[in-house]
């Protein structure tokens, strides 16, 4: 293993075959590998009931929304939330809206150019890793992005598509002033 170390990693023929790294889903599942180790030594985590590791108050604002961890507890047991709590979350969520089915949450908007719309592309994609939650991301004609929220696995929404998409609000975006312009008119509008 020293040798390994030295290598930087641990390499397949130094290892015996109980400790090598699983390397498909079919070798995780028959408990091949160091995952089998390391469910052995780790007592067992119990689920969050609400599909995150770790609720701030009701997870009813932006802010309480951004301060939730999901730690990638999201899967088929994450529970679907209910049309009412949906639609309770949404207005913590103006830029978001929610799809005619009810299944997903998207966001659209116009960077100012590519680079603009690539940082938030790459800037969301770090957000997602570190959450455990990964969303559809869309850019068409170099600076239109799209972000599409959904646990898929359940097929509708939970509260991890909340808490990431508060969280990807709170990323700094480099708008389209005309984009800007045009919404804030567009705002004006409907407001009078």
């Amino acid at each position: 293993l020293a040798q390994a170390r030295m290598w930087g990693g641990i390499g397949r023929a130094i290892l015996p075959r109980t400790l090598r790294v699983p390397r498909t889903p079919h070798q995780l599942r028959a408990g091949r590998g160091l995952g089998r180790l390391a469910a052995m030594a780790a007592p067992a985590v119990p689920a969050s009931p609400c599909g995150t590791a770790e609720v701030v108050g009701n997870a009813g604002t932006a802010e309480e929304l951004r301060a939730c961890k999901i730690g990638g507890c999201c899967g088929k047991d994450t529970p679907l939330l209910s049309e009412t709590d949906v639609r309770a979350r949404l207005p913590a969520l103006p830029d978001w809206t929610l799809s005619s089915d009810g299944k997903e949450i998207s966001r659209e908007f116009v960077a100012k150019d590519w680079q603009a719309a690539m940082k938030f592309l790459n800037d969301a994609g770090a957000i997602a890793e570190e959450e455990g939650h990964h969303p559809d991301l869309h850019l068409t004609s170099y600076r239109n992005v799209r972000v599409v929220l959904s646990t898929h696995a359940i097929g509708g929404m939970s509260l991890p598509d909340f808490v990431l998409a508060a969280k990807l609000d709170a990323l700094e975006v480099e708008y389209s002033p005309k984009w800007l312009r045009e919404r804030q008119a567009a705002a004006t509008g409907a407001a009078t």
